[in-house]
């Protein structure tokens, strides 16, 4: 007998959680684009504009990402997880490339956390499938 979560949220809860947390994520994330750009001088319009944009690809992006995975076979758990992996890492480091820093530890970092949510996803998917 397979072991499944329960279920806490109908189904058109998930509907509508599927479609407001890239929001909410994509405002937060856009917020923190324009922060680091400013590196602590005064807020300027390109800034904000440059934060507006991030949090609509963030969003863009962040609605494919789960559209894409849904549509994916679930025995597939190595590509969930790397699709999963490559936007957290990319995200992670546009982010981190904001802040004027040198690129090497924008890279380094950017390859660390995208694999580390790899493994992490990996694990995850493949210790919950059912058999």
């Amino acid at each position: 007998m397979a072991h499944t979560a329960p279920t806490v949220f109908s189904e058109p809860a998930h509907r509508v959680a599927r479609w407001v947390l890239p929001v909410a994520l994509g405002l937060v994330y856009g917020d923190w684009v324009a922060v680091n750009r400013r590196h602590g001088g005064p807020i300027t319009g390109p800034d904000l504009a440059w934060g507006v944009w991030s949090a609509l690809a963030f969003m863009a992006v962040c609605i494919a990402v789960v559209q894409v995975t849904r549509r994916l076979r679930r025995d597939l758990h190595a590509l969930h997880a790397l699709i999963r992996a490559t936007f957290a890492g990319a995200a992670l480091g546009f982010l981190y490339s904001q802040t004027g820093d040198d690129i090497r530890p924008v890279v380094i970092t950017t390859l660390l956390v995208t694999a580390a949510v790899f493994l992490l996803l990996f694990y995850r998917f493949h210790t919950r499938a059912e058999a």
